[in-house]
């Protein structure tokens, strides 16, 4: 491919992060199809100064995996919606690992999804598992009508993903998207990572917790939406969901890295990790 998609600030930061993680062949060759020339301020800045970022969003993806490779041995070949996916080769990892586990993939994107559409269709071409769809999450009227042009089926049971998507919208828009999905029998599964408050945090790491929020809010322009364990546990009520799993960093660190490097305490962390059923 001799075209390369040039990417913004913070996507480049969420891929080069996370290069680790993309192994294979399939998954290489997308990532070279990205332009990641342009000099990213903010990737430089947060990677001098809080390396944590960095291991932090490769630990977020990792989580992820794990949470659905869980979930697919278990659930009967359900639908997986991807809700803010940005660039991330999320559903190439899927295909390649678990193919015959899954019905239908849809992406959802405001930003980059037709030329990641573009990007995908090069690498596998006569692929109809994986449909994108051009839609702000937060709207859900339009959401819904997309989902069902592009095969979504109500009855199917669902693993929805909310990867990095609710720390830049409010918990009610969050709550309003996730109606959407609720059954009466919660045989939906959703996935997602939030910014935790100061008042979850120990004393020792609000210093880095601080410094990081305050780059990348500058950069983004307003502040994120953070949340107590608290705020999560009302957000799950008001869904009249079932908590699945609450993992602090340091939890996922210690699985994943088999120690602790940067996490060594619930408190430690700029997110946590929670799954539901809805």
């Amino acid at each position: 491919m001799t075209v390369q998609l040039k990417v913004p600030a913070t996507s480049r930061l969420v891929l080069e992060a996370a290069m680790q993680l993309y192994t294979s062949p399939l998954q290489q060759q997308y990532i070279a199809a990205i332009d990641f020339s342009e000099t990213s301020r903010i990737f430089y800045e947060l990677q001098r100064s809080f390396p944590q970022i960095i291991d932090t969003i490769c630990l977020r993806k990792q989580s992820i995996r794990d949470q659905l490779k869980s979930q697919l041995v278990t659930i009967s070949r359900p639908q997986v919606i991807i809700l803010g996916a940005g660039l991330d080769p999320l559903s190439l990892y899927l295909l390649e690992n678990y193919r015959e586990n899954i019905s239908r993939i849809i992406e959802v994107d405001n930003g980059y999804i037709e030329e990641k559409q573009h990007i995908y269709h090069h690498l596998v071409p006569v692929e109809a598992q994986i449909q994108f769809v051009k839609c702000d999450v937060t709207d859900t009227a339009l959401l819904w009508s997309k989902l069902l042009e592009n095969g979504y089926q109500e009855d199917i049971p669902t693993i929805i993903i909310f990867e990095g998507v609710i720390h830049y919208i409010s918990n009610e828009a969050f709550i309003q998207t996730m109606q959407l999905f609720k059954t009466a029998d919660h045989r939906n599964h959703v996935m997602l990572d939030y910014s935790v408050s100061e008042e979850n945090l120990v004393p020792s790491f609000l210093p880095t917790y601080r410094g990081i929020r305050e780059v990348m809010e500058s950069y983004i322009g307003k502040p994120f939406n953070v949340n107590s364990r608290a705020d999560m546990a009302g957000v799950l009520y008001q869904l009249n969901a079932s908590l699945e799993t609450l993992e602090p960093l340091c939890d996922i660190e210690k699985r994943v890295r088999g120690h602790h490097h940067f996490f060594h305490l619930p408190g430690e962390g700029i997110i946590e990790m929670l799954s539901f059923a809805v």
